[in-house]
């Protein structure tokens, strides 16, 4: 973040929150111009700060920043915290965010990556090394993992293994050392991931003045990169050819390696990143009847009318990992699970938190009758985001989906619990199965004012048509022996009723039931709540008595007990 506050700086005057804060209070005492919450990034070594009072100085324009990769598990965390906080405009430094959550696309600019110009810069240095490799080789870096090794057998290479972004050993490089020794080298091989992004070492290699060898993709093109003019795109089959060509005429070499340098300190430092700047200035003066659009992930921001048909330019990285999710999302739809499930196994050896392949593989072992398979998939996205993320809800598909896995289970009582613990949340998805939920448990449906929902995004695009997804869950209850609940909601679909006195008998008791459940979970939290004790099992909300036990146990203190007795 010191990196972006430096670039800010060179058209705001800067001030950084990063405790705890009351936004009101924030304002009444800085009056800001504008406010930009940065969000959807996670450490080992970093906090998520709490804000309060974000609804306050609604004349402050406020913007978020996601500050990760486009296809991070911080994703639904971000769309919570800017839920939360009344944020519908966001910038992304990664130009691929708009194509993993589409549902936000129009909501998205990017404020792509750049270099700090006095650290990549030429430092004279004699070029001694034939090629540097750095930086991760497994699955996630598909492109890096293939030509490391062909490279390697040819030219000497002097590789730096990645240690993790927080490790402090000494073998890892930084700063002015790290662009000294890309400055004392010849060529420098640099992977933009499955996604096929652009990454800041794109830009940091030719930008301390050595040559860039990467994978050809739409945005490194859209970016001012051109094949063998200021770098070389190359694949298994040619880079070689390529490097051979390169290093037998110097000269031509040398000409790139300049080419490269004066495109990336031209197009890519910080002077060149003012788009937030600029969405600044144009909606001070924008009306009611227009909207700011970008012209690509580089370009500029403008107004066009609000019914026009233009609209910001997303520039797709065509990812190995999302056309796996798409062959999936093909196969599942023709009814072949395995396959399906083994393309979603692709995408999730090369990402395995990415939360779509997540959700798809839930509802394969659902169509395929394995309740608690699916179940323990779908927890996966929920735990993290809640717990290790710290968001304030999870992503309103992905609780669907959970919700489903419960009655698919044959959890009716707990399905009906977990419904209300965020029964605030509003996605169309998640209306079904709220429907469903109280059809089964003959309770009556919950009524919202249309006029005052607000939907939530989700990360998923997973689409609720009426036939189509009762058909789905029809087969997922059969399949998972679940044929009472799904003769219920036959009946209630088909308007069937059934006076019999055992359903009757029924639903009083599941009624009372979960009704006294739900008021005693209400009384411990409120009970939690006074004594201050935390739910240190990160994650879902509690709903058993072991749980509230664990946490009586680990989180009550006797001074606390006395002074709640006392007062």
């Amino acid at each position: 973040m010191q990196l972006h506050q430096r670039c800010l700086s060179q058209f705001f005057e800067v001030l950084v929150i990063n405790t705890d804060c009351d936004y009101r209070e924030v304002c009444d005492n800085f009056q800001p111009d504008i406010a930009l919450f940065e969000s959807g990034y996670k450490t080992q070594i970093a906090r998520k700060i709490k804000i309060k009072n974000t609804h306050c100085h609604p004349q402050v324009p406020k913007l978020g920043l996601h500050n990760g990769d486009g296809w991070c598990d911080c994703r639904s965390g971000f769309i919570s915290d800017m839920d939360n906080w009344g944020i519908d405009t966001f910038f992304s430094i990664s130009t691929t965010t708009a194509e993993h959550t589409p549902g936000l696309a129009e909501n998205f600019f990017t404020w792509p990556n750049f270099i700090d110009s006095e650290i990549c810069r030429d430092y004279h240095q004699t070029k001694v090394i034939p090629v540097m490799f750095s930086g991760y080789v497994n699955a996630l870096y598909p492109w890096r993992e293939k030509m490391n090794p062909i490279i390697a057998s040819c030219y000497p290479t002097l590789i730096f293994p990645h240690k993790g972004y927080e490790s402090h050993s000494p073998v890892m490089i930084f700063g002015e050392e790290y662009a000294r020794t890309i400055n004392a080298s010849w060529f420098v091989p640099a992977c933009g991931t499955v996604a096929r992004e652009m990454v800041r070492k794109h830009l940091e290699i030719p930008g301390s003045r050595s040559c860039l060898i990467t994978e050809r993709s739409p945005v490194l093109e859209a970016a001012g990169f051109e094949d063998m003019v200021n770098c070389v795109f190359a694949d298994e089959n040619n880079v070689l050819d390529k490097m051979d060509f390169l290093f037998s005429d110097k000269e031509k070499l040398v000409a790139l390696i300049e080419n490269g340098y004066e495109m990336v300190h031209r197009h890519h430092t910080m002077k060149q990143r003012d788009q937030i700047y600029q969405w600044f200035v144009l909606q001070k003066e924008l009306r009611s009847d227009q909207r700011i659009i970008q012209e690509g992930p580089f370009g500029a921001l403008k107004v066009v009318q609000r019914l026009s048909r233009e609209k910001t330019l997303h520039i797709s990285g065509i990812g190995i990992h999302l056309e796996c999710l798409r062959q999936g999302n093909l196969s599942f739809q023709e009814g072949n699970y395995d396959e399906a499930i083994a393309r979603y196994k692709e995408c999730e050896h090369m990402i395995p938190w990415m939360s779509e392949a997540k959700l798809n593989l839930t509802r394969c072992f659902l169509k395929k009758g394995e309740p608690r398979k699916a179940l323990e998939t779908i927890l996966n996205p929920i735990q993290a985001n809640l717990g290790s993320y710290g968001a304030h809800e999870p992503d309103p598909v992905e609780w669907a989906y959970y919700l489903v896995a419960l009655l698919c289970n044959g959890q009716l009582s707990q399905a009906f619990i977990r419904k209300e613990q965020f029964s605030k949340l509003v996605h169309p998805v998640l209306k079904k199965v709220h429907e469903v939920i109280d059809v089964l448990h003959y309770s009556e449906e919950l009524k919202v004012d249309p006029g005052k929902e607000k939907i939530r995004k989700s990360i998923h695009q997973v689409a609720p048509h009426e036939v189509s997804w009762y058909g789905d869950l029809h087969l997922m209850l059969l399949n998972c022996n679940q044929s009472e609940y799904d003769s219920r909601l036959h009946a209630w679909y088909t308007k069937e009723e059934d006076p019999s006195v055992v359903k009757r008998l029924k639903k009083w008791i599941l009624v009372l039931h979960s009704n006294i459940w739900l008021k005693g979970i209400t009384l411990l939290n409120d009970l939690f709540e006074i004594l201050k004790i935390p739910n240190r099992r990160k994650g879902l909300p509690s709903v058993s008595i072991e749980d509230y036990a664990v946490r009586l146990g680990k989180g009550l203190k006797a001074e606390k007990l006395r002074k709640f007795f006392n007062h």
